[in-house]
């Protein structure tokens, strides 16, 4: 993705699915579940020997429908195997100055986790366009809102305790889009397999954070 490409997806998904460990053949309902209820940004995380296998059939099933980025992404030969297997962005639960640096040298978009104004600007001054507040809901929406004082105009997306009761928060304080993983499919749904309720649940959250800007 181009300069600035990133933020306009995060800001217009509002919610990124975060998808960690789920094999194949659940893996795939979830998806549909999720994206029938309007999520429209995946992330799947590279700590699945599966990974880059399920994010190339998303990516041939969905097509533009839903942007599929790697999650959880902590060496160079996971980065290469997420860009290699089509990610459209990256995104670590830490800052790695040399990681965001070969992100960009590839050209994929690359979001690390920060969570101290130090590491904040060292993401920045690395070149990343998005930063991932880790674990946000530790340190709570105000924390975004005093962050974005002495950083106006950063772009943040918010993930850990991200909730459906307080994600309309985090986007009111300031970022740009929140990381919703369990919250969105309970392993009681998905150990009942119970598809509807989570494509509901989807829905219900996409509804509320759409409708901080009718």
């Amino acid at each position: 993705m181009k300069s600035g490409q990133l933020s306009q997806l995060l800001e217009g998904a509002r919610v990124v699915a975060v998808i960690r460990k789920l094999s194949p053949d659940i893996l795939e309902p979830v998806v549909e579940a999720l994206v029938e209820g309007g999520i429209q940004a995946l992330e799947i995380t590279m700590d699945s020997s599966s990974a880059a296998q399920s994010m190339e059939s998303i990516r041939t099933r969905y097509g533009a429908r839903v942007a599929v980025g790697a999650g959880t992404v902590l060496s160079p030969a996971q980065l290469d195997s997420a860009v290699e297997a089509g990610a459209e962005f990256l995104v670590c639960p830490h800052l790695d100055v040399a990681l965001v640096e070969r992100a960009n040298q590839v050209g994929v978009s690359i979001i690390p986790g920060v969570l101290t104004p130090t590491e904040v600007q060292m993401a920045r001054s690395a070149g990343a366009e998005v930063v991932k507040i880790f674990p946000a809901g530790s340190v709570g929406a105000s924390y975004i809102k005093d962050l974005l004082g002495p950083f106006s105009g950063l772009k943040i997306m918010a993930t850990g305790g991200i909730t459906e009761q307080n994600a309309v928060e985090f986007l009111q304080a300031g970022v740009v889009a929140t990381g919703l993983g369990s919250a969105l499919f309970p392993k009681e749904d998905v150990a009942s397999r119970n598809w509807e309720a989570i494509r509901q649940r989807a829905q219900r959250v996409m509804q509320r954070v759409r409708g901080l800007s009718s």
